[in-house]
């Protein structure tokens, strides 16, 4: 043989074993995809302390996958920093399931209008569906000189004794909704920040601010107790925790300047369809038991799921919603 085709036969054996190494490679790749999910301990990673709503909520989860799975589900809880600290964790994590996210859906909506600069993009999470739903209440005290939504609107207004009220902290969902109320009554309202709105209700009761906006959990016994009034609700019906309770629609106000608050579940962007699939799965007969749904109803938790479009879909309304308003309103959090 000459030199000529020896070197001919050289390069055909070079790409066939370069072939071979791709065919493997996809071939790795496509079984590490189809593998069960789960195949090993998960982590579902909660940027919330432990005891809040968030947290309550995924554990009860984590209990109820680990026996309809045969895996052990765990949950971690990363608080800080807005959730970023927990998200980014997720967000960089292996993109094999086993390490999910349980958040506040606004958070990845807002963040990165919030901040100059985060560590993780949104973009490196991918939705697998709603988990619950909050609706928002404004909750004024009882003795407050008003007792409608149109009574309160008409008083601040007036201008000369500007409401002030408490919300979960700057750039909060209740922040966000105070802004969006401004805007709509055109009222003169001062924001009072509290680090979260168990806070921001103690804060009503001794009469330091003149409202809330809050999610029912925090204020249902004390409405029941007389001590204090919720004017409306940022739902489409009246919640059967609190039937009195109007809806904005029913005060004659647009029915999103409460914003709902979605906890949703997400995993890294890069997880193969199937195991998104495969967690959908798993999680959305649990969110549909009768018992898990009235276990939560109680906290003022709408539990269901949904498609993990509809989860990309909320995340991009929200942040074409209230990109200008933050923008407007000046709310930086760096």
């Amino acid at each position: 043989m000459s030199t000529n085709e020896r070197t001919a036969l050289g390069r055909v054996l070079g790409a066939l074993s370069r072939t071979a190494l791709v065919i493997a490679a996809a071939a790795a790749t496509c079984i590490a995809q189809a593998q069960p999910w789960p195949a090993k301990n998960v982590s579902i990673i909660v940027p919330y302390p432990p005891g809040s709503g968030p947290d309550v909520l995924a554990r009860a989860l984590a209990e109820r996958l680990s026996t309809t799975t045969g895996k052990p589900v765990i949950v971690d809880n990363r608080a800080g920093a807005n959730a970023i600290i927990g998200s980014e964790a997720v967000a960089k994590a292996a993109p094999d399931g086993h390490t999910l996210l349980l958040v506040d859906r606004l958070t990845l909506s807002v963040n990165p209008l919030l901040y100059s600069r985060l560590p993780y993009s949104p973009q490196q999470l991918t939705g697998i569906s709603e988990i619950a739903r909050v609706n928002l209440l404004w909750v004024a005290r009882s003795d407050a000189p008003y007792t409608t939504w149109a009574d309160m609107a008409a008083y601040a207004r007036k201008g000369s004794d500007p409401v002030a009220v408490g919300t979960g902290g700057p750039g909060s969902v209740h922040h966000l909704s105070l802004e969006l109320v401004k805007r709509q009554l055109g009222a003169s309202m001062t924001h009072v920040p509290y680090r979260g709105v168990a806070p921001a209700v103690m804060g009503l009761l001794a009469g330091d601010v003149q409202g809330v906006i809050t999610g029912p959990e925090t204020v249902v016994e004390h409405i029941r107790a007389g001590k204090l009034r919720a004017l409306a609700v940022g739902a489409e019906q009246r919640l059967p925790l609190l039937p009195d309770v109007p809806t904005l629609k029913e005060v004659g106000a647009p029915a999103d300047l409460l914003i709902s608050t979605y906890f949703t579940l997400h995993a890294p962007a890069a997880t193969p369809k199937a195991t998104v699939d495969a967690i959908h799965a798993a999680v959305a007969p649990i969110l549909a038991e009768p018992e898990f749904v009235k276990r939560f109803a109680g906290r003022g938790l709408i539990v269901g799921a949904s498609e993990p479009s509809n989860v990309e879909a909320g995340i991009s309304a929200d942040s074409t919603r209230l990109a200008k308003v933050i923008r407007e309103a000046g709310i930086r959090l760096d």
